[in-house]
């Protein structure tokens, strides 16, 4: 008798902690895999000079002239990346100043965004064709993200030069050149006000005389390069 007794305990406990979800006959965590194909692979003069975060948000409309209209919305966090080609980059080097001029601002494509915080959102009646725009949305998401990049850029140039001229004084300086030059000037042709920017980076700048006698003009041009 005692022993069916602790037995119905035992199965008591058992499905007790199996509905709770303490126990599980089954390992719960989920399997997961990968897998790589090679599609293409080249080479590439992408140097990204500056990166733009933003919420973005894509809405679609179908009107409807018996019941209302169906309003379907994506929102996404995107990742947009600015590059230029360094074989398109031109310079000269004149009074101490070394002058940038790049041919053209690029918007890496296809632009990026976080899977996890894609939302979607639909304001119909009863759901009436919230599925058709959502895959509408989703089909010409590729596109709009590129357009909002590129119209995103106009505000960009200004962190471009800058990453710019960082990024090569950075380099001249590692390479013990930084002492024969005071400022950086950029200048993208592509920009619509034709600015130049310019970055101050040496103030113990030497002066013309002693300069002369040690500079080597054609090793700086060599690291521009």
């Amino acid at each position: 008798m005692l022993s069916k007794i602790t037995l119905l305990i035992v199965i008591g406990v058992i499905s007790w902690l199996v509905v709770t979800g303490k126990l599980s006959w089954s390992n719960s965590t989920p399997l997961k895999e990968s897998f790589s194909q090679f599609v293409e692979q080249n080479s590439a003069d992408k140097y990204v000079i500056a990166e733009l975060k933003t919420n973005e948000t894509f809405t679609a409309t179908k009107l409807n002239n018996v019941v209302k209209d169906t309003n379907a919305t994506i929102s996404l966090v995107a990742h947009y990346s600015y590059y230029i080609k360094l074989a398109e980059l031109t310079y000269r080097i004149e009074d101490g100043v070394v002058f940038i001029h790049v041919a053209r601002l690029y918007l890496l494509t296809p632009v990026a965004f976080d899977f996890d915080s894609v939302r979607e959102k639909c304001d119909s009646l009863l759901g009436l064709d919230c599925e058709e725009l959502f895959v509408r949305l989703k089909q010409d998401m590729s596109t709009d993200l590129i357009n909002k990049g590129r119209s995103h850029m106009i505000s960009n140039y200004g962190t471009a030069a800058k990453s710019l001229a960082d990024n090569l004084n950075g380099h001249f300086t590692k390479n013990g050149y930084g002492r024969y030059y005071k400022s950086i000037v950029v200048n993208f042709a592509t920009e619509g006000s034709q600015s130049q920017r310019q970055f101050n980076y040496n103030d113990s700048f030497c002066d013309k005389a002693p300069c002369s006698l040690d500079i080597d003009v054609d090793k700086v041009r060599e690291l521009i390069k």
